[in-house]
Order: structure tokens, then sequence, then C-alpha cells
């Protein structure tokens, strides 16, 4: 290996452990004022967006909404309940049937994963090393009728942000209105994820006996699952061209 290509190699996995390193920041931010939600969820790596996404949405229209349109289905379905008693026990049978094969093929992989529990438990607890909070804020604006019970609620959210609260992390609180009923709040949430300690973690998970098996039974499951419905769609081909001739 010559001295050029054995450098670029060396930069490309520093680059690589620099990424990996620096990982990804997650920003959740919510605010919601007079019925209306703002939301923006966004990922960046290297103070580089790499997913964005944010909107606007009514709550009391989305509410409204769903009301009507269950409404509408309640008037449809009085007429159809009659016809349709018959076909829903058929489908009932049907679905007797289909839920006992489906029990069926879980078992197997309940086997597997409650083998694999330690090494799973394991994970969840060194993942949540990779995990960083940098941000966590909140704000409740609060006005009930009944103005003890703000009171209530708004000392407890103090009590709580009296322990938790940081100068630079966290900060919740409150801002009790007695003259008026509103409930709006906002909140963020920021978290650093460290992409190379995932990666660490999930290749010694992997590397586990019970893991592997776990994995090759899914991947089981999965092939038969493909191998069956590529069978049912033969079968029907067949049939439509039986019926065709």
């Amino acid at each position: 290996m010559n001295l050029p290509l054995f450098l670029i190699i060396i930069i490309a996995l520093i680059i690589i452990f620099l990424i990996l390193y620096n990982g990804l920041r997650i920003l959740l931010s919510v605010e919601k004022e007079k019925g209306m939600v703002n939301y923006e969820f966004k990922v960046t790596m290297l103070k580089i967006a790499i997913f964005k996404r944010e909107g606007t949405k009514g709550i009391i229209e989305s509410i409204k909404g769903s009301n009507e349109d269950k409404e509408t289905e309640d008037e449809g379905s009085k007429s159809q309940k009659k016809g349709k008693k018959e076909k829903e026990e058929e489908e009932e049978d049907e679905e007797d049937k289909g839920l006992k094969e489906k029990i069926d093929d879980i078992k197997p992989i309940l086997k597997e994963l409650k083998k694999s529990k330690d090494e799973l438990k394991d994970f969840l607890k060194n993942i949540l090393k990779a995990i960083n909070i940098k941000r966590l804020e909140g704000n409740l604006i609060l006005g009930l009728d009944d103005n003890s019970t703000t009171i209530k609620i708004a000392s407890w959210i103090w009590s709580i942000g009296a322990i938790v609260n940081d100068e630079k992390k966290t900060s919740l609180t409150v801002d009790p209105r007695f003259k008026e009923n509103i409930i709006d709040f906002e909140g963020k949430v920021e978290l650093k994820l460290n992409l190379l300690i995932l990666l660490i973690y999930t290749l010694i998970l992997l590397s586990k006996k019970n893991i592997r098996e776990l994995i090759k039974e899914l991947y089981r499951q999965k092939k038969a699952k493909d191998e069956s419905k590529n069978k049912s769609k033969d079968e029907s081909k067949e049939t439509d061209s039986t019926n065709e001739k």
C-alpha cells in the first residue's frame, strides 16, 4: 500500500469517527396558543439540517371534523347493520382462525425474546449513555375556573422546577392566570445522539448468541410470510387464467 492511499484511508476514518462522535442533534419545539398548535422537528448533523418538518394544526377544527365524520358514519351504519350481521359473524370466525395462526407464528419469536431479555435490557440501559439532553424548556400558561386548582397545579410545577431547573439545560415554568380560562403551553427539547456509542453497543448486542438466534427467527418468519404471499398470488393468477379460458 503506497503512502498517499494510506493517508487517504486514515483521513477518511478520522472524518467518519468525528461524524459518529458528533452524532445527531434532535430539536422538537411545540407551542399551543388559542386552539392552534405550532410545531417544529429538526435533525441536524455537523450543524447541517438533514431533516426538518414544521407546521400548524388547529385543535378545535380537527375535533369538530372528527365529530362530524363520526355522526355521518353513525347515520349510515344504522341502515347497514342488519344486512351485515351475518357477514360479520363469518368474518369473526375467519379472524379467530387467523388470530390463532398469528399466535402460533409469534410463539417462536417470543421464546427467543425471552432468552434475549437480559441482553436487550442491558442494551437499552447502555444506549441511554448515547443520549444527552442539551435543553429542556417548558412554560405552561394556566387559568382554570377554580382558582384554587390553578394555584395547586402551579405550585406543583414550581416545586418540580425548583428541583430540576438548571441555568443551561432545564427550565420548567408556569404562568398562572386568575381572570381567564386558558391552557396554553410552549416547550422545547433538544437532544444529542452520539452515534459512535450507539454503534459500539449495537455491535456488542449483535455479538450475543441469543440476539443472533432472535434475528434468525425473525428472518425465518419473514421469509415464510413472503413465500406464503407469493404462493397465494400464483394461485390467484392460475384461477384467473382458468376462468378466462
